[in-house]
């Protein structure tokens, strides 16, 4: 299918109809034709790719963990809307015939949310002359960030720290031990303190203190060290040389600090959760805010315009994140936190995930700091009843996060350090 033809089907599509021309344009540059013999697999449940599925022609069949089924057949109405796009997804997609179909990055259908916030609100005739240009940088940022991510060529996407790196691959290797990791550790002195701190601290806390990085990676574990390694290093990455921009980067920094904290303090009392991967998932849920602020650094009038600059990262940030995270190959379940940490009404079935617990620690933020004119009403977020039990409520949710106070503040104070 030639880029006209896939521009045609997709503008028959509801969800992208609406879009103007040269968007439309741009999306069916950036989209991807498959084709496909019978017997092959399109999709993959539990799988989250960062594409959105559409069938062109042939048929598919669904299959749930169940076993049960359906047909969609390119030829119904039904195919005009996206192809099994519940994330993770839910269902297999088989094909049972030739079948071609197109795929969009996820990232391009923020696109209609930066149209409407590119267009002027409520500005002074001046005001709309002297930034003209920045509807247009935010209108064209999803697409510009996409060319750049796939042509391996962006220097605005941040980038794992190395010690990291070469913790992860050491803790995956079956031979490393505790004095490995932590000889790896110590080559970042700064590091080693934090996480014999943190060993030491309320959180993890024994009867003896440790002295020792090996102490303390015996005493935390290789898995939940890795994790705090990460978690530490990460604070190199959110650092700007821009100074019109550094007052921005650190506040990002202080957020994800606090929503990291509060997290691991709410998955330390949920039975199965891991404390530590919610800690992480908490500190990079707005990691693609990073990639924006980057790029304003391009665009003086973006990056002075404060309200255009948090209206980018508003229509952005949740893709963007989500794109970083898979580059970065983290689990399903911290891309998704990252995609969907605000969306307040969401709901789903099966237990407490990681994006109930940034869902509830960013309203529990919000009413420590009395912001909460954005947000619905604690019986409308689904999350609230899924963490802290039936009868959540604003009283029950703060007495909670009073009663933990002292732990949100001893891991906010070891991730400041």
């Amino acid at each position: 299918m030639d880029d006209a033809n896939i521009i045609d089907t997709l503008g028959k599509m509801p969800m992208l109809a609406d879009l103007p021309s040269w968007q439309l344009e741009a999306v069916g540059e950036l989209a991807e034709s498959l084709k496909l013999k019978k017997g092959a697999r399109l999709i993959e449940r539990g799988s989250d790719d960062g594409f959105t599925y559409f069938l062109t022609a042939g048929k598919v069949s669904l299959i749930d963990a169940d076993g049960s089924s359906m047909i969609i057949d390119a030829n119904t109405e039904s195919v005009r809307t996206p192809l099994a796009n519940l994330r993770p997804r839910i269902v297999d997609v088989t094909t049972l015939e030739r079948v071609r179909a197109i795929r969009v990055p996820d990232i391009l259908l923020s696109s209609p949310k930066c149209n409407d916030i590119a267009k002027s609100r409520d500005q002074s005739t001046v005001e709309k002359q002297a930034q003209a240009e920045s509807p247009r940088i935010v209108a064209q940022l999803p697409f510009t960030l996409y060319r750049e991510i796939r042509d391996n060529k962006s220097s605005m996407l941040p980038s794992l720290p190395d010690t990291a790196v070469r913790i992860q691959i050491a803790i995956d290797d079956d031979r490393s031990d505790a004095e490995e990791i932590a000889r790896l550790v110590e080559t970042d002195p700064a590091m080693a303190a934090k996480l014999v701190m943190i060993a030491n601290s309320a959180l993890y806390g024994g009867q003896t203190s440790v002295v020792t990085c090996t102490a303390a990676v015996v005493r935390l574990g290789l898995q939940a060290t890795q994790k705090l390694v990460l978690t530490f290093a990460l604070k190199e990455v959110f650092r700007t040389k821009n100074k019109l921009l550094r007052y921005r980067m650190k506040s990002l920094w202080e957020h994800s600090v606090n929503i990291a904290a509060i997290s691991f303090v709410l998955a330390s009392e949920v039975d199965g959760m891991n404390p530590e991967e919610v800690l992480l998932a908490g500190l990079v849920h707005d990691i693609g805010a990073i990639a924006v602020i980057n790029h304003a650094t391009r665009y003086p009038r973006l990056a002075s315009n404060q309200a255009n600059l948090e209206r980018v990262i508003s229509c952005m940030c949740g893709e963007l994140s989500a794109l970083i995270l898979r580059e970065w190959n983290f689990v399903p379940a911290v891309v998704l936190a990252a995609r969907d940490a605000e969306l307040w009404q969401r709901k789903h079935s099966g237990g407490i995930d990681f994006t109930d617990i940034l869902i509830v620690a960013q309203i529990h933020d919000r009413l420590r700091r009395n912001e909460i004119s954005d947000i619905p009403p604690i019986g409308d977020i689904p999350a609230f009843a899924k963490v802290l039990g039936e009868n959540a409520s604003p009283e029950k949710s703060l007495t909670i996060l009073n009663q933990a106070q002292i732990l949100v503040d001893e891991m906010s104070r070891v991730l400041r350090r």
